[in-house]
Order: structure tokens, then C-alpha cells, then sequence
């Protein structure tokens, strides 16, 4: 089964329409959604850990970790939600040259 199918048949079983973003890395699927979820999803016999992030908590966890987004493959997003997680990527991203251009003003 491919990464994308995966996720999806993980985002049906979980319940589509609580799920704000979903993605992959391996054996380990990202999912962002309202309310808790299992930490284990097993998919044709083979076995998944399941990162579960409330969709507030997960944008204040990005600000001060990239890679809890970047090392994922998302497959599954709410669109809405996904300009959130890119603006404060991006305002991050901002405030880091700022500083840097301080840095080599000073």
C-alpha cells in the first residue's frame, strides 16, 4: 500500500471529518484532529504509531519545533487549517532573519 492510501484509510477510521491534517514518515503517522485518538492504527496487517496533536497545540508545537511538520509527508489536510500552519511557519521563519539581521547589525 502506498503512503497516501495509508493515511487515508487511517483518516476514514479515525473520523474525516475531525481530522485537520494527516501525514506519514515511515511507520509513523502525524494526525492533527479534535479530540484524542489511538496511539497505534494497524493498516493490512502492519503496524503504525499514531502522533496525535489538538489542532491549537499543534501550531504553538511548530513555532518551537519545524520538524514536527517538515519531516512529515502530509497527504491529508484541511485547507483553511494548512494556511495556518504556513503562516506561522512563515512568520517563524520571519522573526529568524530579523534577528539575524540585528545579529549582524550590532
Amino acid at each position: 500500500m502506498q503512503d497516501k492510501e495509508v493515511v487515508m484509510k487511517v483518516v476514514e477510521d479515525v473520523g474525516r471529518w475531525e481530522v485537520m491534517l494527516a501525514g506519514i514518515n515511515g511507520d509513523e503517522i502525524l494526525m492533527v484532529k479534535k479530540g484524542k485518538c489511538a496511539d497505534k492504527a494497524c493498516v493490512e496487517g502492519k503496524e503504525y504509531k499514531v502522533k496525535w496533536f489538538d489542532p491549537e497545540d499543534y501550531l504553538k508545537r511548530i513555532l518551537e519545533d519545524e520538524e514536527v511538520f517538515r519531516k512529515y509527508k502530509v497527504v491529508y489536510f484541511v485547507k483553511a487549517y494548512l494556511r495556518k500552519v504556513l503562516d506561522v511557519l512563515a512568520s517563524a521563519e520571519v522573526q529568524r532573519m530579523s534577528m539575524d539581521l540585528n545579529k549582524l547589525d550590532a
